[in-house]
């Protein structure tokens, strides 16, 4: 199970397995609209307009294991984006959108803490191995953590008398880094995935746009990256049971992940031309990883082994919720 290192020289570590150029963030096609026929403009038709938007907002992110053990990772959003949009044929109405956001901040993490020791191994150089002791509640906070997305996607109007439909296809990655006290970027998860939605557009009163987005996106392939050879090593103190020991060092670890899936609603007021408030909310739900090892080398009586400790990053889903302000150029 994936874990990460904290403090190995009061003997701990802490189980850490946390938890997107130019389109409207999160894969939805651009939403302003009304009734006149003047597809270009943001604030006046039912199809997609092409131009540009920046928007900047806040939120909040959690991350969760669960299970007997289960561990939260939490904790306030900011970030901001950019959306381009551009017409690939007007009269048969496909577009072409792409986007780009990143959303950072500082995350609490509430979980468990299992202390390293040792129990004899005949088969060990050092006659013994090592092993982890049983959990106990712990948490930490002030962990730096944020993640950056790109997506291009692909989509075509359908416009009606009252509403206009967009539906796209694409290709997405997201790129997630959690940090640790003295350790930034101590875990990375790289996600390739493809985004498949809709938009649908009316107007409201005083002629201004209102849309509503719903995506899925399957994850094709999820690439995750625990750095436990940047936190070093440490003195174990002598139990009743056993000597006093020293860790010096892990090895890096790394997983692949095959499973996974998110789901993404959002709704978008055109307020005016060039301002508009959205709404969003995003929800991961990724699978666990096939077991992979890393090296654990420590010394006990003078003597040094390397073992090999198995891992896999588990069940894991993200909930996130963001407000953003949007203007256009």
């Amino acid at each position: 199970m994936p874990y990460r290192l904290k403090k190995l020289l009061v003997v701990g570590s802490i189980a850490f397995i946390p938890s997107q150029a130019f389109a409207q963030t999160s894969g939805s096609t651009s939403t302003q609209s009304t009734l006149s026929p003047r597809a270009g403009d943001a604030g006046t038709s039912l199809a997609t307009p092409a131009g540009h938007e920046v928007n900047f907002g806040v939120g909040g992110y959690t991350y969760v294991e669960p299970g007997d053990t289960s561990i939260s990772i939490h904790g306030p959003k900011f970030g901001g984006g950019y959306t381009g949009i551009m017409s690939l044929n007007p009269r048969q109405h496909w577009f072409l959108q792409a986007d780009g956001q990143g959303r950072f901040g500082n995350t609490t993490y509430d979980g468990w803490c299992s202390p390293f020791l040792i129990t004899p191994d005949r088969t060990s150089p050092n006659g013994y191995a090592l092993d982890i002791g049983d959990a106990s509640p712990c948490s930490e906070g002030g962990d730096k953590d944020w993640y950056v997305e790109g997506r291009a996607l692909v989509g075509k109007d359908l416009i009606g008398r009252t509403w206009g439909w967009s539906p796209d296809i694409g290709l997405g990655i997201r790129h997630l880094s959690n940090g640790i006290t003295g350790v930034a970027g101590y875990r990375t998860d790289d996600y390739l995935y493809l985004p498949i939605g809709i938009t649908g557009r009316t107007i409201v009163a005083s002629h201004n746009a209102l849309s509503f987005n719903l995506e899925y996106d399957h994850l094709l392939h999820g690439w995750q990256k625990t750095r436990d050879s940047q936190l070093g090593g440490g003195d174990v103190p002598a139990t009743p049971t056993a000597p006093a020991f020293t860790i010096q060092g892990f090895s890096d670890i790394s997983f692949d992940q095959a499973s996974g899936w998110a789901l993404r609603a959002r709704a978008k007021y055109q307020m005016t031309r060039q301002w508009s408030v959205e709404p969003e909310y995003i929800h991961w739900s990724v699978s666990d990883s096939p077991v992979n090892y890393e090296t654990a080398t420590f010394t006990v009586n003078s003597i040094t082994a390397r073992q090999q400790l198995g891992a896999y990053e588990p069940v894991n889903r993200t909930d996130e919720f963001f407000v953003k302000l949007g203007y256009r150029f």
